[in-house]
């Protein structure tokens, strides 16, 4: 960067030092009166100064400026006139006049101007580049076509034109014409293939502009295997996985890449969510590449993908839209092939980061997804008994963290928590979580301070997802730091809740909000006592209690996530798609401004269609 702005120092200095010092602050004056508005008397004394000095760069454009602004064209296209006679061959001067004459509205002297210049220049490839540019910044897009394809046609490397002409292609929506040239300039030189697909992928998501550039794509296809690679990454940006498959599959065999690229694009469409065909992928990974080194991670790969396709379709059939709920156990036919995936790879790979992560994976499983808790622990004590330094560790901590919450037993719950924050491989997100369910526990215990400390510590980053979570339960700690008995009450619920005793809770919620002396958790208790409703599949009497909520309006913070609530309740829990389209538009009326709306508008859609 020192390098390239040396000379442009350099240059700017050697300016000054030709002028004296009178010329200087004249100049200098003359920009202060521009900076003030005063044009014209900045146009007095830079006239007087080009008079003196008509070789002098720096007067000339500063006037050329003064003249635009003034929208005096003809003195404009006068100085650049005689400018050209003293330079007759630079060639921007003629792109500089026709633009004069283009901002004056004169398009064709401009046009007649940029024209001749090309032609009596045409000799320099660099010509037509530089009159297209002037052309481009009015924004005359087809003139800057036309210009660059004379040049392209008479050039002796026609790719110089490419690059440009693909972009103006691509602004212009002609995405055939783009792909065309973005292709010819991958076929003359492979080594642009990244710069190029980054570029096409950039606006691939334009009307029409994918299907067109497949279809390019497809007829150069036979061409080298760049095109099959640019090819495989459009058909993943259309979501059509499968044919992006079988042109890997393709790739492979051509370039004999054993599995490389299909691992990675298997890894990609993963982590993209289209499970089932990044199943397969890893399946044939297995099947064909058994002896390749890094054929552990296709089987944990294959491992994960049936995981989350059984999560997929179990989501599906249990959507999680409650803030609280008792989850639906899987049926063992159906978690069982996932948990001996995994087996197999512990028993193949043993003591391996894969084998510890396909431990943590049959963990999770079991305690979510199996009802499992006591077999679910097992896994996830091999992984902090024998392997504390794995990358791992944090997340088996906090699911038995997470455990022993549920089972009302918070000083061993305390001490996997703790146990997350002292590792030396944890990352901020699961440092962050250990953190808040720390101070979750202090309150639990009426340890309100220690409780602050630790939400402190996960204020500090605002970036992790838990931080929300831990502001709202700070403000609430500091706001009724002088009421500790009824923060007492709430913080009691809200381990009930924790225990999914959620009758239970609900009476101390409804405690708290039937409570004057209270009136500092009469919001959050009076939507917490719904919520416990909606964890026990109590319906009507949720849609009640959120009504009261709804027509506190302003005066209940959490108004507006009742009336979205309301909906969730429609629309999931009594499958009622036409009211939960008339909550979410109630929402959309009375809460403008609330956090909720993105979600109820594209609920409404979606449930809209159904209707339909």
């Amino acid at each position: 960067m020192i390098k390239k702005l040396l000379p442009i120092i350099i240059f700017a200095f050697s300016l000054f030092a030709q002028q004296s010092p009178m010329d200087q602050n004249q100049f200098m004056l003359a920009e202060s009166y521009e900076q003030r508005g005063d044009f014209n008397k900045a146009v007095e004394i830079i006239e007087s100064l080009n008079k003196k000095d008509p070789a002098n760069i720096q007067y000339f454009n500063k006037l050329n400026s003064l003249y635009l602004q003034l929208k005096r064209y003809d003195e404009s296209a006068a100085l650049i006139n005689s400018r050209i006679l003293l330079n007759p061959q630079d060639i921007g001067l003629y792109g500089l006049l026709g633009s004069t004459y283009y901002t004056a509205g004169d398009r064709t002297k401009a046009y007649q101007v940029w024209d001749e210049a090309a032609e009596k220049f045409k000799a320099n490839p660099m010509t037509f580049r530089i009159i297209a540019n002037y052309a481009i910044e009015k924004r005359d897009f087809e003139k800057a076509i036309e210009y660059l394809n004379r040049g392209k046609e008479i050039s002796k490397d026609p790719f110089l034109y490419s690059y440009d002409l693909g972009e103006l292609y691509q602004i212009t929506m002609r995405y055939r014409e783009a792909a065309d040239e973005y292709c010819d300039l991958i076929k003359a030189n492979q080594s642009q293939y990244q710069q190029i697909e980054s570029k096409i992928l950039s606006y691939s998501n334009k009307p029409n502009a994918l299907d067109e550039t497949i279809e390019v794509v497809e007829k150069y296809k036979s061409d080298n295997i760049s095109f099959s690679y640019l090819l495989a990454r459009l058909c993943i940006e259309k979501k059509n996985y499968d044919g992006a498959f079988d042109l890997y599959k393709e790739i492979d065999k051509k370039q004999n890449t054993k599995g490389a690229d299909l691992f990675s694009f298997g890894d990609f469409i993963y982590r993209d969510g289209e499970y089932k065909t990044a199943s397969a992928v890893f399946k044939f990974l297995i099947d064909n590449y058994s002896d390749q080194p890094n054929i552990s991670l296709a089987k944990l790969g294959y491992a994960k993908t049936q995981e989350a396709l059984l999560i997929q379709k179990y989501n599906m059939a249990n959507p999680e839209w409650k803030s609280f709920f008792i989850p639906a156990k899987v049926e063992e036919k159906e978690i069982e092939p996932v948990i001996q995936a995994y087996q197999e790879i512990i028993k193949v790979y043993q003591h391996s980061e894969v084998a510890i992560e396909a431990n943590l994976r049959i963990g999770i499983l079991l305690l979510h997804y199996g009802n499992d808790i006591a077999e679910a622990e097992n896994n996830l004590k091999i992984i902090i008994d024998n392997y504390p330094m794995s990358k791992f560790a944090s997340l088996a901590f906090i699911e038995l963290g997470n455990i022993k919450m549920q089972q009302a037993k918070l000083d061993e719950a305390e001490k996997y928590f703790e146990s997350v924050t002292k590792l030396i491989r944890v990352n901020a997100e699961d440092k962050s979580y250990a953190n808040y369910q720390l101070a979750r526990i202090f309150s639990f215990r009426n340890d309100f301070e220690s409780a602050r400390k630790n939400l402190l510590m996960v204020m500090g980053n605002l970036k992790d997802n838990i931080a929300n979570d831990a502001i709202e339960l700070s403000i609430l700690l500091n706001t009724a730091k002088n009421d500790s008995s009824n923060l007492s009450l709430y913080c009691s619920a809200e381990f009930l809740a924790e225990q999914k005793r959620f009758n239970e809770a609900r009476d101390l919620y409804l405690q708290l909000s039937q409570n004057p002396q209270a009136f500092v958790f009469h919001s959050i208790a009076k939507l917490r006592a719904a919520e416990m409703l909606i964890a026990t599949d109590a319906y009507s009497g949720a849609i009640a209690d959120l009504s009261l909520i709804v027509d506190e309006a302003e005066k209940n913070i959490y108004a507006d996530k009742a009336l979205y609530l309301q909906g969730q309740i429609y629309q999931y829990g009594l499958k009622d798609s036409t009211k939960a389209v008339e909550s979410y538009e109630n929402l959309l009326a009375k809460f403008p401004k609330s956090l909720y709306l993105d979600e109820a508008r594209q609920n409404i859609i979606e449930l809209k269609k159904k209707l339909s």
